[in-house]
C-alpha cells in the first residue's frame, strides 16, 4: 500500500528549544512528508534545512538587538559579586528583556495577515510547536479544528503544560520547575510549591492571554488553547526527573536532540574476543584438566 505523506506546519521557539524541533522537522521531511517551518527573518539559531521548506516573516529588530539580549542573558547566568537584591533585579531585568523579544516576535507573526492567509491555504494536516511560546497553538486553533496538534517541550516553568493536558500534578510530591525542591517536601515547602505556579503563569502568560483574545476573537485563555493538543512530546526521561504522573497522550522523547555518536572501539583483550568468536560459531573450547 502507498504510505501516508502528511503536510506538517512547524512553528518553533528560537534558541535551544529549536534543536529538538529541528531534529523532528528534518526527519519528517527526510521520510517524505511535506514540512514547512515558520521563522523570523532575524533569529538566534533558526535557519533553512535540507528536508524542510521555510516561510519567513519580517520583525521590527535587527541582529544587533538579538545579540544584545543573548549577551545580557549570558551575563545574568554567570556568577557575580553583586548583592542578592542586585542579582534579583538583574535577573528580573533580563527576564523582561527576553519576554519583550518573545512578545514582539509573536505579535509580528500573528498579525501578519498575508502570512496567516498563506498558511490557511496550505491545508496542513498537523502543527508541531513548542508551548513555551504558544504562537503555534494560536495559529493551529485559527486554521481549523481538524488539524492535529503536536507539542514538544521540556516543561513550562509554571506547569501550564500539565494543566492544559489535564495531567495530575499534586504539589505534595511533584516539584515545580526551577523550584529547587525534591519529591520529599516539608509542609512549608509544599505551600511554596503550590503558590509558585499561579504566580509564574500570570507573570509569563498574561500578555499571551490578551493576544489570544485579539487574534482569535474569542475570550479564551492560553491554557484552553494548549488543551487542544493531541500529543505531548516530552523531552524528559525519568532517569533524570523526579517521578510524577503522565497522561496517555504524553510520550517521552528524552535525548531526541542528542547527536548520534560512533560506536565505541572494541578494546577487550584478544582472549575475550576469541571466546566470543567461539560462542558465535557454536564451537566448544577444549580445556585441559590439570591432574
Amino acid at each position: 500500500c502507498v504510505s501516508f505523506k502528511g503536510n506538517l506546519l512547524v512553528v518553533p521557539m528560537d534558541g535551544s528549544h529549536w534543536i529538538g524541533v529541528k531534529a523532528i522537522a528534518q526527519e519528517m521531511g527526510r521520510r517524505g512528508h511535506r514540512v514547512t517551518v515558520v521563522m523570523p527573518e532575524i533569529s538566534m539559531q533558526m535557519g533553512p534545512g535540507k528536508h524542510y521548506n521555510t516561510v519567513t516573516f519580517p520583525v521590527p529588530y535587527d541582529q544587533a538587538y538579538v545579540d544584545s539580549v543573548m549577551a545580557k542573558n549570558t551575563e545574568a547566568l554567570e556568577k557575580s559579586a553583586e548583592s542578592f537584591m542586585q542579582q534579583v533585579q538583574s535577573k528580573m531585568s533580563q527576564f523582561q528583556a527576553i519576554m519583550d523579544a518573545i512578545h514582539i516576535t509573536a505579535e509580528t507573526l500573528l498579525f501578519n495577515d498575508s502570512i496567516i492567509t498563506h498558511l490557511a491555504q496550505q491545508n496542513f494536516d498537523a502543527v508541531l510547536t513548542d508551548p513555551m511560546v504558544p504562537t503555534g497553538s494560536l495559529i493551529a486553533r485559527k486554521l481549523g479544528e481538524f488539524i492535529h496538534i503536536f507539542m514538544i517541550c521540556v516543561g513550562i516553568p509554571c506547569s501550564l503544560d500539565l494543566k492544559a493536558a489535564g495531567c495530575p500534578s499534586p504539589p505534595s510530591y511533584v516539584p515545580r520547575f526551577a523550584s529547587g525542591l525534591t519529591d520529599r517536601m516539608t509542609f512549608m515547602e509544599r505551600v511554596f510549591n503550590s503558590l509558585v505556579s499561579p504566580l509564574l503563569c500570570r507573570l509569563i502568560y498574561r500578555h499571551f492571554d490578551h493576544l489570544a483574545h485579539q487574534f482569535l476573537g474569542e475570550k479564551v485563555s492560553i491554557a484552553e488553547v494548549l488543551s487542544d493538543s493531541d500529543i505531548w512530546l516530552m523531552r524528559i526521561d525519568f532517569t533524570l526527573e523526579f517521578p510524577r504522573p503522565l497522561m496517555p497522550n504524553m510520550v517521552q522523547v528524552g535525548g531526541i536532540n542528542c547527536k548520534v555518536k560512533n560506536r565505541l572501539p572494541d578494546v577487550r583483550p584478544v582472549y575475550f574476543r576469541f571466546q566470543l568468536l567461539l560462542k558465535n560459531t557454536k564451537a566448544t573450547p577444549i580445556v585441559k584438566q590439570e591432574d
